[in-house]
Parts: structure tokens; sequence; C-alpha cells
């Protein structure tokens, strides 16, 4: 017979979530030398949707996250709530965790103390931009892009590597360059990144407006696979996963479609329950609860509460519904002998 301490290891049955056994170099699956794709999340329960199907790796997405926040994607949303994003994904699920970090949240020294915290919190990969600090969306219509300058990127990016170290954490470094987004150009493109793997950054991650496709295939092709190169094609949606990864790019990223999704179903779904007498309206076309509840893990509660009643040696408590007390149509007896039996001749 197992001992409780043992029983209570299994990791089935220890958060009431899928099994998140996260290895000691997690993101040593991420950069292993093949092709991945990942997908933007924002909670937990997009996070389990992104392992159910199959997906590499997660991004945990300021895009994403600020939206879900009611807020836009401008600096307004801080490493605090991040943070509490990427231990909800980790206690989830079991899938490298990518976290957009923006430009660092402040100087170098508030960027190291950021990203050792978010290390420690499972992260797998932290990218950071070169962005001014009030950075803007680069989905953003409207605005005047500005970049910091290569030595001021550079410091941030040592000041991660800095923070990364001192949480002792094999989490690797992203740094995104935002080059052809403000209309600098592919060669201003290639010399940023160049300089930002020389300083460490373990990737790059580029980033392009243009819907052809040809700014990032080009990029991807001249970089020539120095170091692994990510990409978040939004505004390239008819560029394949095969082109991309023929020309050099390693990592794809499907950054903020769930969530657009999830718009777009949400605002389906009110618009008709608001003019609708019922929920009836709606049920044919919306998740069951029972599904939902699948998902979430709401048949491990009922395994965990059995297992923890085993563990101290008691029986585990009895769930079984009280029976719902008869109603009495009008003119019959109250309750008695021939008033039950009256109820159940009903």
């Amino acid at each position: 017979m197992q001992t409780a301490k043992s029983e209570i290891k299994d990791p089935k049955l220890t958060n009431g979530h899928s099994t998140p056994m996260h290895g000691p170099d997690h993101a040593a699956g991420l950069f292993d030398g093949h092709s991945k794709v990942g997908v933007g999340v924002y909670d937990g329960l997009s996070a389990l949707l992104a392992a159910k199907w199959h997906f590499d790796f997660v991004w945990v997405s300021s895009f994403c996250c600020s939206a879900a926040a009611g807020l836009s994607d401008v600096g307004i949303i801080g490493p605090d709530e991040i943070l509490t994003v990427i231990r909800c994904v980790h206690r989830s699920v079991s899938l490298p965790i990518v976290v957009d970090i923006d430009s660092g949240y402040g100087d170098p020294v508030k960027a190291f103390h950021v990203v050792e915290a978010m290390a420690r919190a499972g992260a797998a990969a932290l990218c950071i931009e070169d962005n001014p600090i009030s950075k803007r969306c680069s989905l953003y219509a409207g605005y005047d892009r500005e970049l910091v300058s290569v030595d001021e990127h550079v410091a941030r990016l040592r000041a991660v590597r800095a923070g990364v170290s001192k949480a002792g954490s094999t989490c690797r470094v992203i740094a995104r360059t935002e080059a052809l987004v403000a209309g600098l150009g592919v060669k201003e493109a290639l010399r940023r990144a160049t300089a930002y793997a020389d300083a460490g950054a373990d990737a790059v991650f580029i980033q392009s407006l243009d819907a052809t496709g040809s700014e990032v295939l080009t990029f991807g092709r001249e970089w020539r696979r120095r170091t692994p190169l990510f990409i978040a094609p939004t505004r390239l949606p008819k560029i394949t996963k095969k082109e991309f990864f023929a020309a050099g790019i390693s990592h794809a990223i499907f950054a903020n479609q769930g969530l657009r999704a999830a718009y777009s179903a949400i605002d389906r779904t009110f618009s008709t329950l608001a003019g609708a007498e019922s929920a009836q309206s709606v049920e044919p076309d919306i998740s069951t609860v029972s599904t939902v509840a699948t998902l979430v893990g709401a048949q491990k509660i009922v395994e965990l509460e059995a297992l923890l009643a085993q563990t101290n040696g008691v029986s585990a408590p009895a769930r079984v519904k009280t029976p719902a007390r008869p109603v009495l149509q009008p003119g019959r007896k109250p309750a008695g002998r021939n008033g039950a039996k009256a109820v159940r001749k009903a």
C-alpha cells in the first residue's frame, strides 16, 4: 500500500487541472532545432485549449492580456498582471511558456527584477522589444514609430540575462526588433538583430505589417539561421507555415487569434441574449457546461477529495443529491399518510 505522501504526489490529482510536469530545462524543448508553432493565451482556460490541440508552446501576449482586462495594449498592463497569468498558465499546462514583456517595464534595473520573477514563475523564454517604455502595440494604426537606440536595447538585454542568471533558470532571452514596423527596412532590422544576438540574445523576433510577407521572408533568408527566429504573422494571414519555415523562420505564433475568436463568439452570444426570452436561443451554438467542466478538471476534484479522505483514514464524503420535496397541486391534502399516498399516485 502506498503511503499518503506518495499518493498525494500523483500529478493527475495535485491541482485538478491537467498534468503540468515541467522538466528541469523546460526551455530545451522550445529550442531543440525543430520548427515550432505556438498560440497566444491569456488565462488558464485558453492555455488548456492550447494543450488540448497540441501546440508546441504558448505565448503570453500583452495584446491579449491587455484586451482581456479591458485595456489598450499601450503599456498599462504591468509585470504583476503578467506574472499572475504566467503562474496560472504554468499551473495548468506543461507547454513551454514564452512571455511578451514589452520593453521591460522600465530601466534595466527594473527589467532585471521583473525578469527574475518571471523566470522563477515558470517562463521558458522572455521576449523584450526595442520600443520605448511608452510602447504602442505594433498592430495599432496612427502612431509615429520611434525605437530606442541599439545601445539602449543592448543594455536591457544584458539586464534580462542577468535576471535570468540570478533566478538560476534556464529561461531563454528573445530580442524583438520593431524596425520593419517603424519603416526602417530590412537592412536596419538585420543590423539591430545582429547587435542583439551579439549581446547574448538566444533568439530574435521580427515583426512586420507587410501583408505580402516579402519583408519577413527576406529577413529570414538573410538572417541565415544565426539564431532561432520568431514571428507573429497576424498581418500576414495568407503566408503558410511551410513558406515561413523554408525562409529560415523557426517559430511561428498565432498570437491573438484565440482572443479575437472569443470576442466574436461572446459578442454574438450576448447580442442574441439581449433580445431573447430564454437561453435556449443560444444553447445549440455554445459549449455545454460539462464540456467546460471536463477541460478544467472538475472530475479530478472528486478524485482528489476521495484520495484525501483515504489518506486521513476516513470514508470519502457521500455527495448524494437530496430528493426534491414534492409540490402539491391545488386541492391536494398536505403531507401525511393520505397526502403522501395521493402524491405517489399522481
